[in-house]
């Protein structure tokens, strides 16, 4: 994914910061779309053996080990299960107190920061609050509600926005249908992922299910109750269930006009809520459509 193209207007914001050598300590970076691609091209910057302006030649040694994630200096973190466990954190830190092998500097990324444990974060707050070595952080999150307070007042935040019209454009230039390109558009993290997601049948099969679900949420709430059942054996894995909840929100979206698909759009960001708390996925959806009948 080449970062200059799909956030164009954060990559000037970062190539001044470089060219100023203002480049802070750490950073959170939020919304996915691209802030892997960022870190790592602020990690070449740091470490490239013949920068141009501050900013990395991309073909360098380090540079190359850099993007294969195999320079010694730089420490991708990312969780282990569903969680960034302590002792993750806690293993950096003879890291941070060290200068680093190649250079003075070093580079932690920590992709999925949401998904530190409060321990774990607290225990990076510390890193950040009084860094031992020269060391540069960058947390990514698809959702910074979700990381600490202190660790975002400590941190400066670059929102990545979702490029949906750059990701369609992609989608349609590698030969998937419109309609189809139009909906992962809207649930991709970067053009593989985008191009994975419309190219597999498993997906095809989910828009299906959860199409048809927002249809009898609307014109027949009792029958979508009865329907919950066929989507728990499409729906396994968490990651599937999180696509689930993306999916009904874009098709209730698309029917803002009818005041009933409004009403349910609020109770199924609830829900997702509640199914991110741990309630299991089809009490969850049950929610939807039992308060809706409720509260009608």
């Amino acid at each position: 994914m080449n970062i200059k193209e799909i956030q164009p207007e954060i990559y000037h914001r970062f190539e001044i910061i470089l060219q100023k050598n203002k480049l802070s300590h750490a950073y959170l970076f939020s919304g996915g779309f691209g802030s892997l691609e960022m870190a790592i091209w602020l990690t070449q910057a740091l470490f490239c053996d013949n920068p141009s302006n501050n900013l990395p030649c991309g073909i360098c040694r380090s540079c190359r080990l850099v993007a294969e994630n195999d320079f010694a200096d730089m420490h991708l973190v990312e969780p282990d299960g569903q969680t960034i466990k302590t002792d993750q954190i806690r293993a950096l830190q003879t890291t941070f107190s060290q200068s680093g092998f190649e250079s003075a500097r070093q580079v932690v990324i920590i992709n999925g920061a949401e998904k530190m444990h409060v321990n774990a974060a607290n225990a990076l707050l510390k890193s950040i609050e009084e860094p031992e070595s020269d060391i540069y952080i960058f947390l990514l999150t698809e959702n910074e509600n979700l990381v600490l307070d202190t660790i975002k007042s400590r941190s400066q935040i670059f929102n990545f926005p979702r490029q949906s019209e750059y990701l369609k454009e992609y989608l349609v230039g590698q030969g998937i249908l419109p309609n189809v390109a139009t909906i992962v558009s809207k649930l991709a993290t970067s053009p593989e992922d985008a191009l994975n997601m419309a190219q597999d049948s498993w997906f095809e099969d989910a828009c299906r299910l959860i199409k048809k679900l927002s249809q009898l949420i609307l014109e027949q709430p009792a029958d979508s109750y009865l329907f919950i059942p066929n989507l728990l054996g499409r729906f396994k894995e968490k990651s599937q269930q999180k696509i689930a909840f993306s999916l009904l929100q874009i098709y209730l979206s698309d029917k803002l006009s009818d005041k009933k698909a409004s009403s349910f759009l609020e109770r199924t960001f609830k829900a997702q809520r509640m199914w991110s708390s741990n309630v299991n996925f089809q009490s969850s959806l049950e929610f939807i459509i039992l308060d809706g009948m409720v509260n009608k």
